[in-house]
């Protein structure tokens, strides 16, 4: 047996040895967990080349992922919310509070509730009572916070649309589970159609969500770019700002 074939054994060996922990946690498929042992992989991996260049985060599928926005859709019936469609931006639009509110009011939309939410995970400790292990996730803590302060829905609202935004690890599985209090919590009225955005975008804070409801009439009035985006429900509000994304900025880009 050559050298390289006895290097080559030994790394599968480890590589096998190492590697006895990855599993998908059962009670939340969006979740997926690995132990420390896993760490010695990367080391197998990891490129050490004498004349390598220097990385360079901002190429790449890394600096695209750095600079877009990414966006989860779908549409909640009756008791069940579905993923149905994923785009990437090239950014989201800031968009003036008095422009959003003078948009919505020409194209009959209003804005149901607000609200935001952290994530929390406390250690319990040594304590094996259930009771003594506290997690929140930022959905649904958006999604509460937001039940708190509901306005009445428009009489004429034919679709509501419930818009998430958050950090880099927004989970879409979460965002769905957010969406069935919000669709139970509302008690619209006249059965209007209830769609959802996911937003997740590199320049809002990883751990946290903000969700905004949105009723419309389903009226654009001829408008375009980020106005009609507005006009069909489609408003973030985050940390005291507004924003929204606008179809001419969808990208397709690899670099």
């Amino acid at each position: 047996m050559t050298k390289l074939s006895i290097v080559a054994a030994t790394t599968v060996a480890l590589a096998a040895s190492s590697v006895s922990s990855f599993s998908v946690t059962n009670n939340n498929p969006t979740r997926i967990t690995t132990s420390r042992a896993s760490s010695s992989v990367l080391n197998l991996i990891r490129g050490e080349a004498v004349d390598a260049e220097t990385f360079d985060e901002n190429e790449g599928g890394v600096g695209l992922a750095l600079r877009s926005a990414v966006k989860i859709s779908g549409k909640c019936q009756k008791d069940q919310c579905d993923a149905q469609e994923l785009m990437r931006y090239e950014k989201m639009q800031e968009v003036e509070m008095s422009v959003a509110q003078s948009i919505m009011e020409k194209s009959g939309c209003s804005v149901l509730c607000s609200g935001m939410g952290k994530e929390l995970y406390q250690d319990p400790g040594s304590s094996m009572r259930y009771e003594d292990k506290l997690v929140k996730l930022a959905p649904i803590e958006a999604a509460k916070a937001a039940l708190e302060n509901v306005s009445a829905a428009p009489s004429d609202a034919k679709y509501v649309a419930l818009n998430f935004a958050g950090g880099d690890d927004l989970i879409i599985g979460e965002v769905l589970e957010a969406c069935g209090m919000l669709v139970d919590g509302l008690n619209l009225e006249g059965k209007p159609k209830v769609s959802f955005n996911s937003i997740s975008f590199n320049q809002f804070a990883d751990e946290t969500c903000s969700v905004t409801v949105v009723a419309s009439g389903g009226n654009t009035g001829g408008l375009e770019g980020v106005d009609e985006s507005i006009a069909k429900g489609e408003l973030y509000a985050y940390d005291g700002k507004w924003f929204t994304v606008a179809e001419a900025d969808i990208t397709t880009a690899e670099k």
